[in-house]
């Protein structure tokens, strides 16, 4: 879901317009400047609109939402000073803190909540990419789809500081979802659907974080500073932060180098071999799992027992061995380092290992589904983005299933706009698919699966599966829902192998030793607003 290459010129000319890094200056308590390093520009900053990569960042440091959550999962109350739910579960009612301001100084009220809801639900607003997310509000997807009108929207501000939402049906992961940029507030009467660029200018483009936007550059990047509005402004030591896209990893090691970027993401795997923590070496454990999509309207991958055999063929270590340190061998579709929504542990964590790898078991079931050592085995093709480490990938899942099973998988690397729409139309037999979590909790993953499901690009038509979902969505004991998401993988993955799972990934990053105070949140990205530099 990433999506690399911006103009590496353009960053490079902002970063020469730069101060040095601070690192390399007199380290402070308080004050001073960093620069940060992203390789996606992709999307712009209107939380109603086409929110992506750009929007990701700038957020973290300038805009608060209703709430966010911690590294461990819990929950830290933002805008909201507080709320509670009713007891059926649908009435969601937000109370936002008095003291919360723009940086204009205006209050932030509970219309700039509905201002954000009501754009990105609005059926002329054909930029906003997130809307489907706020279909559990009472008559969103009404609206949306103009069969309904704005009024009949639950999504209420019952006065300046209480925001009231009303769900079709009890949503135990409600709260999760507000991490999504169509739950963040724009300011009422400056975001405009009519005016597209409000978010470009400074003057419109108003921040209620740690940080507001003092410049932006598209393409190229954005410069932020302390909001003296910001109700924590006391707790915010920086007093300035630069973010620059460049899209190339080795240009983007060496502004780290030569010390004109203070943090820099998404690094090559051999930086992981020569870098320590104390020079700055930090992991970024993503909420990403890669794995293998079997068309199930081709013969014989309709036959689980085909489906099984390809699972337990594969020897992940391997593959991880040839295409770097940043990919994780894993068995198992919801990401490796997804939380557990009722433990300290990771939702993996809570069951024994979806399946193991075997490749004598793998031959007897591709025997028993007709085809002994390969005889008579159809060539299938496999379809995949067509970059290095995919091409790497795609050439080990191919050399170990000639050696295992005997057959034979035809590659076809694609480009990234040919690739993603035969994913979407079903236009493969085998396909390389990948999904990063938006929100942190497991059906995120899990519900893409369902029959009617949008994003169901295979074909999986599972009652029961459906049940697990439609269970786990109608229960409140998050024990009993948390059991109901686990039997959901297992009939996607052990039971039926609808998805095959590869690896995971995880970003390689590095960080001024100098810059102290970066917390993570739930999702494991690095957070910066209360960071500092220090000796």
């Amino acid at each position: 879901m990433k999506k690399k290459g911006i103009s590496v010129l353009l960053a490079a000319a902002m970063l020469a317009s730069l101060p040095m890094s601070a690192g390399a200056q007199e380290s402070v308590t308080k004050g001073g400047e960093i620069t940060i390093a992203t390789s996606s520009g992709a999307g712009g900053l209107d939380p109603a609109g086409f929110a992506l990569d750009v929007w990701t960042e700038y957020a973290k440091l300038c805009v608060d939402g209703l709430v966010s959550f911690d590294a461990e999962g819990n929950v830290i109350c933002e805008s909201a000073e507080s709320y509670e739910t009713s007891e059926d579960g649908l009435v969601w009612t937000f109370h936002l803190r008095e003291e919360a301001k723009w940086s204009d100084g205006s209050a932030v009220t509970a219309a700039d909540f509905t201002n954000t809801i009501y754009r990105a639900l609005d059926p002329d607003n054909g930029n906003a990419i997130y809307a489907n997310m706020l279909y559990n509000i009472a008559g969103a997807e009404a609206y949306n789809k103009g069969e309904g009108a704005l009024e009949d929207v639950k999504a209420v501000a019952v006065d300046d500081y209480t925001l009231e939402i009303t769900l079709n049906a009890p949503c135990g992961y409600f709260l999760r979802m507000l991490a999504m940029p169509v739950f963040y507030p724009s300011k009422a009467g400056v975001a405009t659907n009519e005016n597209e660029g409000w978010y470009k200018d400074p003057a419109t483009s108003l921040g209620n974080g740690a940080f507001c936007m003092e410049s932006y550059t598209e393409g190229v990047g954005y410069t932020v500073v302390k909001n003296p509005e910001y109700y924590q402004a006391d707790r915010v030591n920086l007093d300035k932060i630069n973010v620059v896209i460049i899209g190339d990893a080795s240009s983007m090691l060496s502004a780290y180098q030569t010390g004109e970027a203070n943090v820099v993401t998404g690094l090559p795997d051999y930086v992981r071999d020569e870098y320590t923590e104390e020079t700055g070496l930090f992991i970024w454990t993503m909420l990403t799992s890669k794995f293998m999509l079997p068309n199930l309207s081709v013969e014989p991958l309709n036959d689980v027992r085909v489906r099984e055999a390809i699972a337990l063929a594969l020897n992940r270590e391997a593959i991880c061995a040839v295409i770097g340190s940043d990919y994780i061998p894993s068995l198992n579709y919801v990401a490796e380092y997804m939380l557990s929504n009722c433990s300290d542990q990771y939702f993996k964590d809570e069951q024994d290992p979806l399946f193991t790898e075997d490749p004598a078991r793998a031959q007897e079931l591709l025997a028993e589904a007709g085809y002994p050592n390969g005889e008579g085995f159809p060539k299938l093709t496999y379809k995949y983005p067509n970059a290095e480490k995919e091409s790497l990938m795609a050439q080990a899942i191919q050399a170990q299933l000639k050696a295992v099973l005997n057959i034979d998988i035809e590659l076809v690397g694609e480009e990234d706009g040919v690739y993603a729409q035969d994913k979407k139309d079903g236009n493969y037999e085998l396909i390389r698919h990948s999904w990063t979590a938006d929100y942190n909790d497991p059906i995120n993953f899990l519900n893409l699966y369902t029959t009617n499901s949008t994003s169901n690009y295979s074909g999986v038509a599972d009652e029961a599966f459906d049940a697990a979902i439609a269970n786990s969505d109608a229960a409140t004991d998050p024990q009993e829902r948390n059991g109901y998401l686990h039997e959901a993988q297992n009939i996607l993955v052990s039971e039926n192998f609808y998805v095959i799972p590869a690896v995971t990934q995880v970003y390689i990053c590095l960080k001024d030793p100098a810059l102290e105070g970066v917390t993570t949140n739930d999702k494991g990205e690095p957070m910066y607003r209360f960071a500092s530099l220090n000796q």
